[in-house]
């Protein structure tokens, strides 16, 4: 599972509209711990390592195509071949993450799929940061169905969290949750960086 694709090239595609955004997030939280769900193209590593070399970064990726064709081993630390539900497993119980990053990924799960998955991150991570598209129509893409767009997200999925405002830029949504490990960052303090967006 992935990402959009281009149109033009069928290749797995990361909506670029916050990326400045999620640079700036990523680098005030000061992960030591950055999971990437559905990985795709490995924009995401390329970023935070960027930030920090030294940040662990992890990649789930479904598809196994994916892995070698992008080099996401040279992007990564680790690179976990496994399905998003997976992680909802006793063998990952007790693992804990700084920074969790579902970009574009979250439409591609059942919702039911989807809220159990936030719900058994929430209390294994600090920050949860959320990127998906609005009324972008996807069915499987040149035969992998885990492109396919199954579910619709929108505020009032996240009402249980603590939160900032969901933004909305052209057809993406971005909303960040506050995981129960974070015990010195203010959600208001996140928000503030997205102030752009306020207006």
């Amino acid at each position: 599972m992935c990402c959009r694709r281009s149109q033009k090239s069928n290749m797995p595609y990361s909506s670029f509209v916050f990326d400045e955004s999620l640079y700036k997030i990523i680098k005030f939280l000061q992960p030591t711990t950055f999971l990437d769900l559905g990985a795709g193209a490995g924009k995401y590593g390329s970023i935070v390592k960027k930030i920090n070399p030294a940040i662990k970064t992890i990649a789930i990726e479904i598809e196994k195509s994916y892995i070698g064709k992008f080099r996401l081993n040279d992007l990564y630390n680790d690179v976990w071949n496994i399905s998003v539900n997976d992680l909802i497993k006793p063998a990952y119980y007790d693992l804990t993450y700084d920074v969790v990053m579902i970009d574009d990924a979250i439409e591609h799960l059942k919702k039911s799929d989807g809220i159990n998955l936030l719900n058994f991150l929430i209390y294994r991570t600090r920050w949860i940061i959320l990127q998906f598209p609005y009324r972008f129509l996807q069915n499987s893409v040149g035969g992998y169905h885990s492109e396919a767009h199954i579910s619709v997200w929108g505020e009032s999925d996240f009402q249980t969290f603590e939160r900032t405002r969901l933004y909305k830029k052209e057809t993406q949504r971005l909303i960040v949750l506050k995981g129960f490990l974070e015990e010195h960052i203010a959600i208001e303090d996140v928000a503030l960086l997205m102030s752009e967006y306020e207006k």
